[in-house]
Order: C-alpha cells, then sequence, then structure tokens
C-alpha cells in the first residue's frame, strides 16, 4: 500500500505555508488519497488501478499548491482580525454596556441638561469616568494578540464606533418610519445628543488606550 502521507510531502514541499499548516495540509490530502484508494480496492480494483483513481483526484499539484496557499492566508488573515480587532473590541463594549446596565439597575440618576422645548440630554457621569478602563481593555487585548496601531485604537473605541452605528440606525427609523417631525425641526439638539454620549466616553476610551498604543505586542516579539 502507497505511503500518501510521504507522497504528499513530497508533492507540496515549495508549498509557501509555515511547517505546521504544511503538515496539517498533507495529512488531510494523503487521508483524502488513502479513502479513494481504499474504496476502490473495496470495489474490486486492482492495487495498481487503485492508486492511478487517487493519484487522478489532482492534476496539478502546483496549481492546487498555491490555491491552499492562498486559502491558507485568507484563513489566517481573518483569524488575526478576529483576535486583535473583533474579540477584544465585543470585549471593550461588553465591559461598557455591563457597567451602564450595572448603574441603572442600582438606581443611579444620570445628570440631566435641559435644552428647552421639553427636551433634555441625559449622561451617567460615573459611567463616563470608567471609559479609560473599557479603552484600555481593548487596546491591551488587541495589543496582545498582535494588532497594529489603528487596529487597538479601533478595539479601544470599538462601544463608541457602536454607539454611534447605533444612533446611525436609528435616525433614519424614527425619521422615515415613525415620521418624527421633531428631528427634522430641532437637528442640533438630535446632534447634541449624540455628541454628549459618543464624544466624551470616545475621549475618556482613547486616554485608557493610550498605555498601550505604543510599543511592540508580545506576538511579534517573539516572531
Amino acid at each position: 500500500m502507497p505511503d500518501w502521507l510521504a507522497f504528499v510531502r513530497g508533492r507540496l514541499g515549495n508549498i509557501n505555508l509555515a511547517a505546521d499548516q504544511r503538515e496539517e495540509t498533507a495529512r488531510e490530502l494523503a487521508g483524502h488519497l488513502e479513502d479513494v484508494y481504499q474504496e476502490r480496492r473495496a470495489r474490486g480494483l486492482s492495487e495498481r488501478d487503485a492508486v492511478q483513481r487517487a493519484l487522478d483526484e489532482v492534476t496539478d499539484w502546483d496549481e492546487l499548491g498555491q490555491e491552499i496557499s492562498r486559502a491558507r492566508r485568507k484563513e489566517n488573515n481573518m483569524n488575526s482580525r478576529s483576535r486583535s480587532f473583533w474579540l477584544p473590541g465585543l470585549a471593550s463594549l461588553t465591559a461598557s454596556m455591563a457597567c451602564l446596565m450595572i448603574l441603572q439597575r442600582a438606581g443611579v440618576q444620570p445628570h440631566v441638561t435641559q435644552l428647552g422645548w421639553g427636551m433634555a440630554l441625559t449622561q451617567y457621569l460615573p459611567w463616563l469616568v470608567a471609559q479609560p478602563l473599557f479603552g484600555g481593555l481593548g487596546a491591551y487585548l488587541s495589543r496582545r494578540a498582535g494588532g497594529g496601531l489603528l487596529t487597538r485604537l479601533g478595539a479601544a473605541l470599538f462601544p463608541s464606533i457602536a454607539l454611534l452605528g447605533l444612533f446611525c440606525a436609528v435616525l433614519p427609523v424614527g425619521l422615515f418610519i415613525e415620521k418624527n417631525a421633531f428631528i427634522l425641526r430641532h437637528p442640533l439638539i438630535v446632534v447634541l445628543s449624540m455628541g454628549v454620549w459618543i464624544v466624551p466616553s470616545s475621549v475618556g476610551l482613547l486616554l485608557g488606550a493610550l498605555p498601550f498604543i505604543k510599543g511592540r505586542s508580545p506576538e511579534r516579539l517573539a516572531a
């Protein structure tokens, strides 16, 4: 019976992958060829014919190697983006929202600024004070995962980015679906309502991220 693993290793010797990924890929392909070979043997084919049928599964090893290399690089980029941006950003957002929920459930009263026209701006000052902790959390986790400068900043500011996205989603709903005329008559108040939540929190998040913006990540130092 052919040594499929040794055969595939030889065919993939020049593939542009890390050694562990090359070995994992070789084992997967060898397992596939072994399955085809055993299936053909079970159908009564001779060993020579079964081997040939298995070899026919791959017509161009160079092209296959290039496809695998591209797919692996794409997968690595996605995994790196998830580890250095999405997961740290979601951790920062979750911590920020959990803090706000705890304050509300604890009965902490927001600071209210009267604007006239029966409108007021509300803000939870303890939540604002805690923003540097959440920004620092996002930036630290991003740096630890190998994130660059912009990635760390994005992870740290993720709560404000998500809040801005929420406002941008709510405004069209109020304007076109609920037909809220107040938005059209008083756009400045709407902008202030967004700003009083997003701008101060962004400043706090950025302040917390500053200690983790500079310096190389542990992953890059190890490399």
